[in-house]
């Protein structure tokens, strides 16, 4: 699975926005959908490190030779 940059990016330039409308307006509401939004954007981060992660353990059990132990 490849990471989605569009979408990643999406989310951070979301979590930005609502940070600043955070401050300036000081409402709870806004902090809590720019953390939202930056747990969004982690999990997809996630999602493509355990991809990778798999991926790479694969083509070493195949290079090894050892697929299944």
């Amino acid at each position: 699975m490849a990471l989605d940059h569009d979408q990643f990016n999406q989310l951070l330039t979301e979590a930005q926005a609502h940070a600043d409308r955070a401050a300036s307006e000081n409402n709870a509401q806004h902090y809590q959908q720019a953390f939202e939004s930056s747990l969004k954007a982690m999990r997809l981060l996630a999602e493509e490190s355990g991809a990778w992660r798999q991926m790479v353990a694969r083509a070493t059990e195949e290079f090894e030779g050892d697929e299944g132990i």
